[in-house]
């Protein structure tokens, strides 16, 4: 047996032990990070959904369509709105896709980011109110 040269039980066991050591170190840290880009991800899409509420506002041909108690609502089921110049016209000139976006983070999971065009009770003007709920 001079010219063994593979690698011993114990060397292979050590090995392992080291490795499930340093993935019992890491795979936390990990999950952490994939959870921190979903929740960016969701709080950048409610971002883009809420300027493009303020395009709207600002747009004269866009404002003409909406009224008051319109919404665009963000969840895990998707983007819906209970104004179809919103949904045809709006969202797919604005975000690309826009039918396939959910929210895929758990901090958000069971909620619903809404960007809701309110009459304002000072001048009677529409305003914009927005969260997640």
């Amino acid at each position: 047996m001079k010219d063994n040269k593979g690698f011993s039980l114990v060397e292979l066991i050590i090995v392992i032990a080291i490795m499930a050591v340093l993935v019992g170190i890491l795979a936390p840290q990990y999950v952490k990070y994939v959870e921190k880009s979903r929740r960016a991800k969701d709080d950048e899409y409610a971002e883009r959904l809420l300027e493009l509420a303020n395009v709207v506002a600002v747009d004269q041909d866009y404002y003409a369509k909406i009224s008051v108690n319109d919404y665009i609502m963000f969840d895990n089921s998707g983007i819906t709105t209970n104004n179809s110049a919103i949904r045809d016209e709006i969202l797919p000139e604005y975000i690309s896709g826009w039918e396939n976006i959910r929210t895929v983070s758990d901090a958000y999971d069971g909620k619903s980011y809404t960007v809701q065009f309110v009459c304002n009770a000072n001048d009677d003007k529409m305003a914009i109110k927005v969260g997640w709920n």
